[in-house]
């Protein structure tokens, strides 16, 4: 059968309002073909989105007359009108059909919008996403408070189906054109999404510009200290920690980095007065406790008077057993600090009962790991495996 023959039937089906589906399936399967022209298969495809139209009419007269509808259904057709007119746009070099095409996705604008939003209400991330994706890439206008919030809920659609590529395609749209409130977690996002394709420096420059921009949002000044301490960069870490003390605040987390670089530099006085500073505005901040005692017990090491080490074992009690309260199940983080503790404030009891906890620990860890060995010297191994290693809409 020619195509010219399949072109009739898709006007008769359309006209007859019947068997637009089968035909529509057709006429693809006919474009796949390698001996149909770019000319045809824009006719084609101009055809397919009538197919389409002629469907969408058929759903919305049952709608009008309060029968069942797949709504779904519904919203599908209107995107697979703007795919086809789009590829019968792309092919056509003449532009035979380019007016007919704009009249009839412009016929759908708000529709495309309601699918996506239907479907995002639905939790359907993915799906929705294709609507929000069309409507972005057709738009006619670069700043539009629809548009901001449109690449808002793309941006949270990607984030749900973890696709940072999805996330990237339009972030930078939804921080410019969304309120101010909401652009904090975008740029989370953002980063986050560099994070998970591997993309070490553009994620670090998602880090800086947020800690300038968004400062009191603690992800990004958290994962900049921390990349700082990895990396050794502990003055620049300083210095940041520094600025953002005089310009932004005075707030407890700020502080709390200070006692982490100057742990890391070992200057101990300065991570007890730092850590101080943190705890005076949040007391209960375990990873400051734990600064302040580790320092005390490492300046234990340097001192030479019997009386001082005292005096600083008693000074690094009371963080560390606060570290304990705040976090009883972290044994390997308070365990032998204040096993060191309470040996040398000669703490009977108190020694006992850790010096028994950490020998159960270890006989646990030691057995675990037994464990392990047996059963992987046990576990048989194939051939094969030895030859391989917002707000809502």
């Amino acid at each position: 059968m020619t195509m010219k023959k399949r072109f009739r039937e898709a006007h008769s089906s359309i006209k007859a309002g019947s068997g637009q589906e089968n035909i529509e399936r057709i006429l693809l399967d006919s474009m796949a073909l390698p001996t149909i022209t770019d000319k045809i298969k824009a006719e084609g495809y101009h055809l397919c989105a009538l197919l389409e139209q002629s469907i969408n009419d058929g759903l919305n007269m049952k709608a009008y007359l309060k029968q069942n509808l797949d709504t779904a259904k519904l919203y599908n057709t209107i995107l697979s009108i703007y795919r086809h007119t789009l590829k019968s746009d792309s092919l056509d070099e003449k532009g035979r059909f380019e007016d007919k095409n704009r009249k009839l996705r412009a016929l759908h604008r708000e529709n495309l919008l309601g699918g996506g939003k239907f479907l995002y209400r639905k939790a359907k991330w993915s799906e929705a996403y294709s609507f929000f994706d069309m409507f972005l890439k057709t738009s006619t206008t670069d700043m539009d408070s629809v548009l901001g919030r449109v690449a808002y809920w793309a941006t949270v659609c990607g984030m749900n189906v973890d696709n940072p590529y999805h996330v990237l395609e339009y972030v930078n749209t939804a921080i410019a054109l969304s309120p101010e409130a909401f652009q904090p977690a975008l740029a989370e996002y953002k980063a986050r999404s560099y994070v998970h394709i591997g993309d070490s420096s553009r994620w670090l420059e998602v880090l800086e510009e947020g800690v300038d921009r968004y400062p009191a949002h603690n992800y990004f000044f958290l994962n900049l200290m921390d990349y700082y301490m990895r990396h050794g960069q502990t003055e620049r870490g300083l210095t940041v920690t520094d600025s953002l003390l005089r310009t932004v605040g005075d707030h407890a987390v700020y502080w709390f980095a200070m006692s982490m670089f100057a742990l890391a530099q070992g200057d101990f006085e300065k991570c007890v007065a730092m850590s101080d500073e943190c705890l005076r505005r949040e007391p209960d901040n375990v990873d400051a406790l734990y600064n302040k005692g580790i320092s005390l017990l490492n300046m234990t090491l340097e001192e030479k008077s019997q009386s001082r080490r005292r005096v600083l074992f008693r000074h690094a009690l009371e963080p560390m057993e606060r570290v304990r309260e705040l976090s009883p199940d972290d044994l390997q983080r308070w365990g032998n600090p204040l096993y060191r503790i309470y040996l040398n404030l000669n703490m009977g009891k108190k020694f006992e009962e850790i010096d028994k906890l950490l020998e159960r620990h270890s006989r646990v860890s030691h057995s675990r790991q037994s464990s392990e060995a047996v059963t992987k010297d046990m576990t048989p191994t194939s051939p094969d495996a030895m030859d391989k290693q917002l707000a809502n809409p």
